[in-house]
């Protein structure tokens, strides 16, 4: 019978246990920064695992399919947005904050999340691929924005239609303008610069005191 190398009987020795949330973690980890760089649909498991330093198998445990592990590393952007903005909008609504005042709030931590090239690969990946599609594709992963409108609405005398339409708006103007600043930028025959972010912004902030006045 074969001897075991003394090598292999030290990495035994040394295999880490891990529990099924630090191993789920690990792997969510890893997939963020394999999609730092690739789009999910150009690399697969191989690449993860890899990135993990686990096996398919491992992954396929904890996930059941490539697709789940994707969806599962991009709620995890999702969740990090929420869990930022949410506090904000309670101190706002605790303080008496304005519509305004709410909206750019909002803003701010939209262009945060859209200055991420990974948020935004997956982001661009789940539109592209039709997921958001599902009605709940999104709806219990950005739950903040129900409680945004709803604040909303209890500081405005506009209608709940018209401040649900400025919220996304706001969000669409802060996400596109960021993630594509510097294509926009010189589309316009200018350089991004944080004066030009800033102006954006003051003018994005007056359109929309206009829009609900």
């Amino acid at each position: 019978m074969p001897k075991t190398s003394r090598k292999s009987r030290e990495s035994k020795r040394t295999r880490v246990r891990r529990s099924p949330e630090e191993a789920r973690a690990l792997i969510i980890s890893a997939a963020e920064r394999v999609f730092a760089t690739h789009l999910p649909d150009v690399v697969g498991l191989k690449e993860v695992a890899k990135e993990a330093g686990v096996s398919h198998a491992l992954i396929t445990h904890y996930f059941g399919t490539y697709d789940a592990l994707v969806e599962a590393t991009l709620e995890k952007r999702f969740h990090a947005v929420r869990d930022s903005l949410v506090p904000t909008i309670l101190k706002m609504i605790a303080a008496q904050a304005d519509v305004n005042e709410m909206l750019g709030a909002h803003r701010r931590a939209i262009r945060e999340a859209a200055s991420d090239p990974t948020t935004v690969r997956l982001a661009a990946w789940a539109l592209l691929s039709g997921r958001v599609e599902a009605d709940d594709f999104f709806a219990h992963r950005v739950q903040g924005l129900k409680l945004l409108a709803d604040a909303l609405s209890a500081r405005s005398k506009a209608p709940r239609e018209d401040l649900e339409f400025a919220l996304v708006a706001s969000f669409a103007i802060a996400a596109i303008s960021t993630s594509g600043r510097r294509a926009f930028a010189a589309a316009l025959g200018r350089r991004a610069s944080r004066e030009l972010d800033e102006g954006f912004e003051e003018r994005a902030r007056r359109m929309f005191a206009a829009f609900l006045r």
